[in-house]
């Protein structure tokens, strides 16, 4: 074990003889070690260089171990520790279909009327914890959101116009958050941020929403 937890980005190959005096082990033990890790596929041998660097065993289990991980299991205990810092309610959204699907929620200690609850949804073009999703989708699905689901006001301050949804999620990605006030539940204002897997690609959005006496637009840097 200590040998693989000895590769890392600075360091993706190394000879044995690094390994011996990294780990402090003796070389003829290292290659024992190395010869069984090679075979099971943990380790490979670039015969150019002599050197070892991960196998394709390690490969294939970390895919079964980022597939068994739910976004909302590692998210929470950050979502916990923002809702203490802020005092305000915290959420999780992910992207289903052409709506925003709230997948985890931490109340804050003074409560506000939500729409989003666990399990609820709402459509992408309207809130911040929405449009977070849809600032970082392709052009031609925002399109494809915008003809089939059409922009439905839901409060006076929703983004009903096409164009001026657009202007809002590339200002959204330049800034690398999205804001909103009392687009979905009156009153109430919220800031977003993108949430990216391994690949940089986004997976989720996290948000801080509460009331607007609250949330006033000198605080959001913090």
């Amino acid at each position: 074990m200590d040998i693989l937890c000895s590769f890392d980005v600075d360091h993706p190959k190394h000879s044995a003889q690094e390994i011996s005096e990294r780990l402090s082990m003796r070389l003829s033990s290292t290659y024992r070690y190395l010869d069984v890790l090679v075979r099971k596929g943990f380790l490979a041998k670039d015969h150019a260089s002599t050197k070892y660097r991960l196998g394709l065993t390690l490969f294939k289990l970390g895919n079964l171990a980022g597939a068994g991980i739910r976004v909302g299991d590692v998210a929470l205990p950050y979502m916990k520790e923002l809702s203490t810092r802020s005092g305000e309610s915290i959420l999780l959204t992910v992207l289903s279909g052409h709506e925003a699907v709230c997948l985890e929620r931490i109340e804050a200690r003074k409560l506000i009327k939500l729409s989003l609850d666990r399990g609820a949804s709402l459509p992408l073009h309207a809130g911040a914890s929405s449009r977070i999703l849809l600032a970082y989708q392709e052009e031609s699905f925002v399109d494809d959101m915008i003809a089939k689901r059409g922009l439905t006001k839901l409060t006076e301050h929703t983004i009903t116009d096409p164009v001026k949804l657009k202007k809002e999620l590339e200002k959204t990605r330049t800034l690398g958050y999205a804001f909103s006030n009392g687009e979905a539940d009156p009153g109430a204002r919220a800031v977003a941020a993108p949430i990216f897997d391994h690949k940089a690609k986004m997976i989720g959005g996290l948000t801080i929403a509460g009331p607007a006496e609250r949330i006033k637009r000198q605080n959001i840097s913090r």
